[in-house]
């Protein structure tokens, strides 16, 4: 008994050491690694974000912070808010790198969300330079993705909090805005194809993104797939995408032809004076619909949209503060529909389709969504779509600094439905009739950079809603017709360090 223990005790002693030996050349491979992180820490003030003032009756207690038992969401809430990251990125041999982040965020002291206090995987991603081909840089992982400004692709934000139910992983916070979790799980490869045109830059960037799985081992997902060409000069860069958006899913179509979407846009900005600065971008889309991000419209029928962003920056150079001022035109076409008929749902049939974008200047429109829309900050509003389809925005934005760490910014934004979502009557059981505008937003901003490893952060906003919004009127679990355009507030303290 005793010679078989011995025994073994050796081959697992042999065992062991194999082991090691084999692991020794992968941990030698490894010639760099970095380790780092940050905390934020952010405090909330909130009033009104559906534009919906309730208390005493359909709401749950009264007054300050009454939630509304239909609509869900608070008339005014004070909570705070903590996000945690860690960084691991490893450089390895034959131009190999790999990067991991894993965050945890949470609303302080929620003890009904069980997974509060789990770290997830946030970014995960291997990057591959040089593979096959010297020019060629391959990435396979979470990763972030960004083409130009974000306007068409930027971010899994709103695919991630609205299509595929939550990129706030461990369910732990009320403001989505904020997460951390707003990667792609993606294949990217980049080529740069200056040795092909003259030492003229141009670099070509594929894209393969899982927008939603659904349910695996089912042919029912979203994906997305397109390239890029960007180039630079002198005065600025240019660049022209194509993007598809696949819906396997046909929500309510019975096995009708999956939902397909081409994007084909240009953007550009320049540079042509000392302290100017121009930018421009012009997108269209055609296909079968695909189901929105808002599941009003399901797969299937035709779809052409447009999408523009246009605007015009100046710095003072040379002047105290370096004063900015600048202007932007944002629009999103949109589709007749009436309250009824067509693919309308709650009165509100949207045109441009958002498929992943990461360029947002507001902090409450962007946010809004139909009715009865989880994820954001669902309008009680028949006839109203979101901040993301079927409207003009115009924005006018300043910038200046009053002291040498510290930036203040501010932007005052109008909101204008062109066309649908404006039925020709009012619905069942409001009165006047309502006119294409949607509101008005003024965002103010200070940042504090108190050293370069901790900033401190305040952010206003104020959402001011238009003729559009009238009382929803009626809505089941009510003792009455409920208002639907009070004003809505935002105040976001923030403090956060990095390390």
């Amino acid at each position: 008994m005793v010679k078989a223990t011995l025994r073994s005790a050796v081959l697992l002693g042999i065992a062991a050491i194999g082991v090691l030996a084999a692991g020794m050349p992968s941990f030698a491979e490894v010639q760099n690694v970095k380790v780092g992180g940050d905390i934020t820490v952010r405090a909330f003030h909130r009033e009104n974000l559906d534009l919906h003032a309730q208390s005493g009756a359909g709401a749950t207690g009264g007054g300050v912070g009454a939630v509304n038992a239909t609509q869900g969401q608070l008339d005014g809430d004070n909570f705070l808010m903590s996000t945690v990251g860690i960084n691991v990125g490893a450089d390895l041999t034959e131009n190999i790198s790999a990067f991991i982040r894993i965050a945890n965020e949470r609303d302080w002291n929620q003890t009904a969300n069980t997974a509060a206090g789990d770290f997830d995987i946030s970014q995960a991603y291997v990057a591959f330079k040089e593979l096959f081909y010297s020019p060629l840089t391959v990435s396979i992982g979470q990763q972030p993705i960004v083409w130009g400004r974000g306007f068409v692709l930027g971010s899994n934000l709103l695919p991630g909090t609205l299509l595929g139910g939550a990129d706030d992983r461990n369910a732990s916070i009320n403001a989505n805005e904020y997460t951390d979790f707003t990667a792609f799980d993606a294949i990217r490869a980049t080529i740069d194809l200056s040795s092909f045109t003259g030492n003229v830059p141009l670099t070509a960037d594929y894209v393969y993104i899982k927008l939603d799985e659904t349910l695996v081992g089912e042919d029912d997902d979203q994906t997305a797939q397109g390239l890029n060409f960007s180039t630079k000069f002198d005065m600025g860069e240019a660049e022209a995408y194509y993007l598809s958006q696949n819906d396997e899913s046909p929500v309510g179509n019975g096995g009708a032809e999956d939902g397909r979407i081409h994007t084909l846009g240009l953007r550009s900005s320049a540079k042509p004076v000392e302290g100017a600065y121009l930018y421009g971008e012009l997108a269209y889309q055609w296909g079968n619909r695909v189901t929105d991000l808002e599941g009003v419209q399901a797969s299937g029928g035709g779809h052409a949209a447009w999408a523009a962003n246009l605007g015009a920056e100046y710095t003072l150079t040379g002047v105290a503060m370096n004063p900015m001022f600048g202007a932007e035109w944002r629009f999103y076409s949109g589709n007749e529909c009436s309250d009824t008929g067509g693919n309308a749902v709650n009165g509100a049939c949207a045109g441009w389709q958002a498929i992943a974008p990461g360029y947002f200047r507001t902090a409450i429109r962007e946010f809004q969504t139909r009715r009865s829309v989880t994820g954001f900050y669902a309008t009680q509003q028949n006839g109203v779509t979101s901040g993301q389809t079927n409207q003009h925005e115009l924005g006018l934005y300043t910038g200046f600094n009053p002291l040498e760490d510290l930036r203040v910014g501010s932007r005052l934004s109008w909101f204008i439905l062109p066309v649908g979502a404006v039925p020709p009557t009012s619905p069942a059981g409001v009165g006047g009739n309502r006119n294409s505008f949607i509101g008005t937003e003024w965002d103010t901003q200070f940042t504090y950079d108190y050293t370069d490893d901790v900033q401190f952060g305040f952010l206003y906003a104020l959402f001011l809603p238009g003729n559009v919004f009238r009382d929803a009127g009626g809505i089941a679990g009510t003792a009455a017709a409920i208002g639907g355009d009070a004003t809505a507030q935002q105040l976001v303290t923030t403090v956060s360090v990095k390390f």
